[in-house]
């Protein structure tokens, strides 16, 4: 599913955690290549002495390598998959450059809180080539739970089979897909003069909400039908909201309910609803301590063209 990964370090403590989870996911998944990267500030070192000397700041380097490579050997089970990368420069701009050299499928970062971290994070989510998995800063003992928010796009569906092919990974029994529709006050608005007028449009809204609901179960319904596995069932779950609530919001409120141990999302949907969803849940997920594992899926090489005007490439 996943065979080539960049894992983003910051050589804080929560590396540990990082590094313990990437670990245990390694046991699972069986990667074929993990590349670790390390992104430093450019040396404050005037120019003129880097010329003469260039290997001034070598010694730095080596030892954020030797750092890493501590954690890799304390952790990981498998040997030889593993690379370490120590870049100079804009964190955002080198995991990039790196992914678009190494045509990877999936790059893995920590969730953070600081919000210097949430900005690399949320702009690294936007424009990588592959899909992102966000990893807490606690170790997961296992996934026993999976949910997938989906709008049935394309993107949903990649999502879901991405859903599937974890739970059997994790023998896990269960993948609950959950659909967030628009109640009556979508479609109804107007200015009420009497009792009675309000009285109505409660009894329209009453009759339009029973309509909306039935359907939105038929359409997740019919949606799961198209997915046929033996070993995990697919668990429908809607949940609706007023007009002028974002569907992110829904979407993360039940996800905080019921937290699942990991959250998978579509990178794109039908509608602009699937990007307040995509938007709200990894904005909530990134800029607050969570123990949800997140994946954002995208289909590889979304945005290569887009990487390779960024990069000057």
């Amino acid at each position: 599913m996943f065979s080539n990964w960049i894992v983003g370090l910051d050589l804080s403590a929560a590396d540990d955690y990082i590094m313990k989870n990437v670990a245990q996911l390694a046991e699972i998944f069986d990667p074929k290549a993990i590349h670790f990267i390390y992104v430093t500030d450019k040396p404050d070192i005037p120019k003129d002495v880097l010329d003469d000397i260039p290997d001034l700041h070598l010694p730095d380097i080596m030892d954020y390598k030797s750092r890493i490579g501590d954690l890799i050997d304390q952790n990981l089970k498998r040997t030889g998959i593993a690379t370490v990368h120590v870049k100079e420069g804009n964190p955002v701009t080198e995991i990039l450059r790196l992914s678009d050299k190494l045509k990877n499928d999936l790059i893995i970062l920590g969730h953070k809180s600081k919000k210097r971290q949430g900005v690399i994070h949320k702009k690294l989510l936007r424009k990588a080539p592959c899909s992102v998995l966000f990893i807490p800063e606690i170790l997961k003992q296992g996934i026993n739970s999976i949910v997938v928010p989906t709008d049935f796009s394309q993107h949903s569906s990649l999502a879901v089979d991405v859903g599937v092919s974890v739970a059997e990974k994790y023998n896990t029994q269960e993948l609950h897909l959950l659909h967030v529709y628009q109640d009556a006050t979508k479609y109804l608005g107007q200015v009420f003069e009497t009792v009675h007028e309000v009285n109505q449009i409660l009894d329209k809204r009453k009759e339009i909400d029973k309509k909306l609901t039935t359907y939105a179960k038929h359409q997740l319904s019919e949606y799961i039908a198209k997915f046929k596995n033996d070993s995990t069932a697919l668990v429908p779950h809607i949940s609706r909201i007023e007009r002028g609530r974002e569907i992110g919001g829904a979407g993360q409120q039940w996800v905080d309910q019921y937290e699942p141990d990991l959250v998978i999302l579509g990178s794109k949907g039908e509608n602009s609803a699937a990007a307040t969803l995509l938007g709200s849940a990894s904005e909530h997920m990134n800029e607050n301590d969570t123990e949800h594992l997140m994946l954002v899926i995208k289909q590889k090489g979304e945005n290569r063209s887009l990487l390779k005007i960024l990069l000057g490439s």
